[in-house]
């Protein structure tokens, strides 16, 4: 069973839409894929209703960002958790006032420089999704300030450029608390990408449900470390290809892999955890 449980859509900062997302997927074979935006679940009933009659389960999922108390930034993704949970649109509605927030100051700060970019122009490129940097970074081709979207995050706003401005973000251990609270299973995204081995143990006693050993971005080392740190953990093993649209990094819908038997035993984990 071909299975990616970790892509974007236009409701965060990815290309396509959700409907978009489900009939590529369904092109490619996929049987199972998991629609995670960042910091938003406005995208799943689309997909839904996109894949009803077809071969394709979509799962609701999302993708949270967060921080440790020694400030290390990572994402925790959440699978089969209630998206119209009142208490979870909340949380998610705040989050992304503070990525507008962020927007606002980016943007000034780059105008100040002299660059050109608008929040207007940003603006229409998130859409009713959660802005993010990669708006930002389109919007500053469109102004005529840079290249590419690369050349963006390489030059100015990337971690290390000098227009970054790092989010206000959940304690991870609260991104695992809300996923649970939604009757979802909590799994840290691509720790071989974030190097966040060191926060895992406070995780697994906040509630955190597997690890996604499996990634687009993963080595195989990556892969066979996380496995095995999973098994001695009691975790689960989910795998995606972080997906966020044709033309851009991680292209490949289904690339990164997924254990079989991943999508059942998270269907029956959220369940036990379902309040």
């Amino acid at each position: 069973m071909a299975v990616d449980l970790h892509t974007h859509t236009i409701a965060s900062d990815g290309t396509a839409t959700p409907a978009d997302v489900v009939t590529l997927a369904l092109e490619r074979g996929l049987s199972v894929i998991a629609i995670t935006d960042h910091d938003s679940v406005e995208g799943i009933e689309e997909a839904i209703e996109a894949a009803e009659g077809t071969p394709l389960t979509v799962v609701p999922g999302v993708e949270l960002s967060a921080n440790t108390d020694d400030a290390h930034d990572l994402h925790i993704l959440g699978f089969f958790l209630d998206h119209r949970s009142p208490a979870l649109l909340e949380s998610l509605s705040d989050l992304r006032a503070r990525r507008v927030d962020r927007a606002k100051e980016m943007v000034d700060a780059l105008t100040a420089a002299g660059y050109a970019v608008t929040l207007e122009r940003v603006f229409a490129h998130s859409g009713k999704g959660a802005v993010g940097r990669s708006h930002i970074a389109r919007a500053l081709v469109d102004a005529g300030d840079v290249e590419s979207v690369e050349h963006a995050f390489r030059d100015l706003i990337g971690r290390s450029g000098p227009f970054f401005i790092g989010k206000r973000l959940l304690s991870a251990v609260d991104a695992v608390g809300l996923i649970r609270a939604a009757g979802g299973v909590a799994v840290l995204a691509h720790p071989g990408v974030t190097r966040s081995d060191a926060s895992i143990p406070e995780l697994v006693e906040a509630g955190l449900g597997g690890l996604e050993a499996f990634h687009a971005e993963h080595t195989q080392s990556d892969r066979d470390r996380y496995t095995g740190l999973a098994a001695r953990l009691g975790l689960l093993v989910t795998g995606g290809s972080d997906f966020h649209g044709l033309g851009t990094k991680n292209t490949s819908l289904g690339a990164g892999g997924c254990p079989d038997g991943a999508v059942e035993a998270l269907r029956e984990r959220a369940t036990i955890s379902q309040p």
